[in-house]
């Protein structure tokens, strides 16, 4: 018996033929729906012919033992939008697994941390990524994260909050606001992005000052502060990410 976590990528069709194969053996499928959206329940019910249940964050942080204790009896699947592994929920429910020896495999998705490269920034000249949540007014460790980023001339990819349960998501527009009020130069470059790695993804590269009103049209959404660019990754924004 198996315990799979399936990165199911960032749009339809993005479900690699081994994580499919992997679902057809499966008794049981869970769909994670807080760390992003993307692909649908519907969507995927309809590809796999099979029943899945989506669940939210407390489900996999408090009900985990109860998914260890079915996969000793049963092949059981985790589906996560994105990358299986890019949030601690995922690598808690790994380790548990190891530790109540059930097997488990592994089967990575597209995800945003490498769909960044579609701003032609290089993925080796990022620094640590940081995260604004919704709750920011008394937090600074978004800002001080890309502060240390810039001293080392190093991108910072931020992530922005999101709550589909609720339909709530944290906008470029209200984050740099946020940024900006906490010392970050107007004048700076960035870029903001909706929809990463999608079909329908929007990418905007100029000065703070003129992308802090710019709505961007759907989510979820992130921003990129640019530290010491090589000629080729600013050549490339100048040219096809332009504001």
């Amino acid at each position: 018996m198996t315990l799979f976590l399936i990165g199911i990528g960032l749009e339809e069709n993005d479900i690699s033929l081994k994580a499919v194969n992997s679902l057809k053996m499966c008794n049981k499928i869970y769909l994670e729906s807080y760390t992003s959206i993307g692909i649908s329940k519907g969507y995927l019910e309809r590809l796999l012919n099979k029943k899945i249940e989506s669940k939210d964050r407390e489900f996999f942080e408090n009900e985990s033992k109860k998914i260890i204790q079915e996969a000793k009896k049963e092949n059981i699947a985790i589906l996560i939008q994105g990358d299986c592994l890019s949030a601690t929920t995922h690598l808690s429910i790994l380790q548990e697994a190891k530790e109540n020896k059930v097997k488990a495999e592994i089967i990575h998705g597209i995800s945003v941390f490498t769909a960044v490269g579609e701003t032609g920034l290089s993925l080796y000249n990022f620094g640590k990524t940081t995260s604004i949540p919704f709750s920011y007014k008394n937090i600074r460790t978004p800002y001080e994260a890309i502060k240390s980023n810039l001293e080392k001339e190093m991108h910072t990819l931020v992530l922005l909050d999101l709550n589909p349960k609720e339909n709530k998501f944290l906008t470029t527009s209200e984050s740099l606001k946020y940024l900006v009020s906490l010392g970050l130069d107007k004048e700076k470059k960035a870029v903001i992005c909706s929809k990463l790695g999608t079909k329908v993804k929007e990418i905007k590269y100029g000065k703070i000052k003129d992308l802090i009103n710019t709505k961007l049209k759907d989510f979820p959404q992130c921003i990129i502060i640019p530290g010491k660019m090589h000629f080729m990754e600013e050549d490339f924004l100048n040219k096809t990410c332009q504001h």
